[in-house]
């Protein structure tokens, strides 16, 4: 028994380290885009489909729909990873509401959170490398986030009262710089 828990321990640690790592792979890491077309709405199911939702946290997603070109394993990691913080900052449950909306050339993705929002000396430094408010967090995952989203051509911000993460992406390459290893 006293080997089984110090196994778990250890597979926990590695578990840990191995985040953190990737964490700052994917900060440090500009890898050239791999532009493919997608569907917003099912790429967030299909991030949902693979993480773990509290019994007390809905999830609402619009029932609109677009599709841009983008790197979809990029854009995941985007989503996934403002997923994850919006449920975290939910500790008593509440509710995660994913807004889509479109004009000619953009699209905008917001995250909007029922959690108790974000200080304000926080919210200034959020997208800051190395920032961190969890105790084990990296303070990458939001700084990668928004290095994603620049190299797409897009903006990434946050506001309180509801908490809401907003994305806007242009919705075909050709609204993408001819650079994309910035």
């Amino acid at each position: 028994e006293t080997v089984a828990k110090r196994i778990n321990l250890i597979e926990k640690s590695i578990d840990r380290i191995s985040h953190q790592v990737d964490d700052v792979l994917d900060y440090v890491r500009t890898s050239p885009l791999q532009f493919m077309q997608c569907s917003v709405r099912d790429t967030i199911f299909s991030l949902i489909d693979r993480i773990t939702i509290p019994d007390d946290i809905q999830i609402k997603i619009d029932k609109f729909d677009v599709n841009i070109v983008c790197d979809s394993e990029k854009m995941e990691a985007v989503f996934i990873n403002i997923l994850m913080n919006s449920i975290q900052a939910m500790p008593n449950g509440g509710t995660l509401t994913v807004k889509l909306r479109s004009n000619d050339d953009f699209i905008e993705i917001d995250f909007i959170d029922t959690g108790n929002g974000i200080s304000e000396e926080s919210i200034e430094k959020i997208f800051e490398p190395l920032f961190t408010t969890k105790q084990k967090g990296t303070g990458l995952g939001l700084a990668s986030c928004k290095n994603i989203v620049e190299q797409h051509n897009g903006t990434i911000s946050v506001k309180n009262n509801p908490t809401t993460f907003s994305i806007q992406l242009p919705k075909t390459p050709q609204s993408f710089s001819k650079t994309e290893d910035n």
